[in-house]
């Protein structure tokens, strides 16, 4: 833009003070940023810096054979693990290196991915106790530090079977939790009548040895896929429910008092606090959990997670292109 043109402008945005510059920009076609940017008549381009260098064959043979035989990982591994092997690849060599072989895409869903996936959408319940989710949570107790509340729940009524308030997540308080969820299971009814499926994350305390030895017999034991916490969403729910309607009401003198009141929640929960998930299937007021797991009440079918219809859409699409 021209020092004429741009006092032209300027001179009629200051008879009309009201006018948008953004806007008179526009109708004459005026880039903005010529406007905001003045350009200094005479003044030579930028340079364009040098040409990047060529890569050595050897390190792109290096960086295309790891890359093919790892399909996991990112340009960075990549590096790493060429490095490792004896060739001296940097970072950069590999990405480009991998981008220019068309290697950088994002991890495309496999199809076994999508069906194992697809299979957890076979677990939703139809009545308590056919699926259990476990996980756990971070208290802060003052004085006392952190404690972890290992909770396990019943995915259909949202009964809570057990919140067991413990200095560490290990396995054993695991495997302690998961005992007192089948203890209160076994003594609201008879015993159950097959393994329920157990849903958790893959953290260390529940693919410990210890774990799996204990679930072994007990539980259909699923592990949800790496990176994705919605697939354990109730009970992230639930955790969120126990931080805003307990935990952040009170600060507990001690731990015999931060158990007291998380039995007193517990109790609350189940059998005072109605859930709006739990609406009964002739209609009318939302129940509470104790009144679907234990008194029998007939509830609406629970809207499917999102997750599991669309892998399995996804699924029964590939299926059908395939056979196609």
């Amino acid at each position: 833009m021209t020092d004429e043109i741009r006092e032209m402008v300027a001179a009629g945005l200051r008879d009309e003070p009201r006018v948008r510059v953004t806007e008179v920009l526009r109708i004459l076609e005026i880039p903005t940023s010529s406007w905001y940017r003045r350009i200094e008549l005479g003044r030579e381009p930028k340079r364009r810096g040098p040409a990047p260098k060529p890569i050595d064959p050897q390190v792109e043979r290096a960086v295309l054979a790891m890359a093919l035989g790892n399909p996991w990982y990112g340009y960075q591994r990549i590096a790493v693990m060429c490095r490792r092997s004896g060739a001296v690849v940097t970072n950069r060599a590999a990405y480009a290196v991998m981008r220019a072989e068309g290697l950088l895409q994002k991890r495309p869903c496999r199809q076994a991915e999508l069906y194992q996936t697809a299979r957890l959408f076979e677990l939703l319940p139809e009545k308590p106790n056919d699926l259990w989710q476990a996980d756990v949570t971070y208290i802060h107790i003052p004085g006392c530090g952190w404690y972890y509340a290992v909770t396990v729940i019943d995915y259909y009524s949202r009964y809570l079977l057990a919140c067991h308030l413990t200095s560490s997540y290990c396995a054993a308080e695991v495997t302690l939790a998961l005992q007192l969820a089948r203890e209160e299971a076994e003594r609201i009814g008879a015993p159950l009548e097959k393994m329920p499926f157990l849903v958790t994350d893959n953290g260390s305390s529940f693919i410990a040895k210890r774990s799996v030895a204990f679930m072994a017999n007990r539980f259909a034991h699923v592990r949800i896929r790496y990176r994705t916490p919605t697939q354990l969403s109730l009970l992230e729910r639930f955790h969120r429910t126990l931080k805003e309607e307990e935990v952040y009401w009170r600060l507990y003198q001690s731990v015999a008092h931060a158990r007291e009141c998380l039995a007193t929640f517990h109790h609350r929960y189940n059998h005072l606090r109605p859930h709006w998930a739990l609406v009964p299937e002739a209609g009318g007021d939302p129940v509470t959990p104790y009144e679907v797991y234990a008194d029998g009440v007939t509830i609406r079918t629970p809207k499917w997670q999102g997750w599991a219809v669309a892998a399995k859409e996804k699924l029964d699409r590939m299926m059908g292109e395939k056979a196609a």
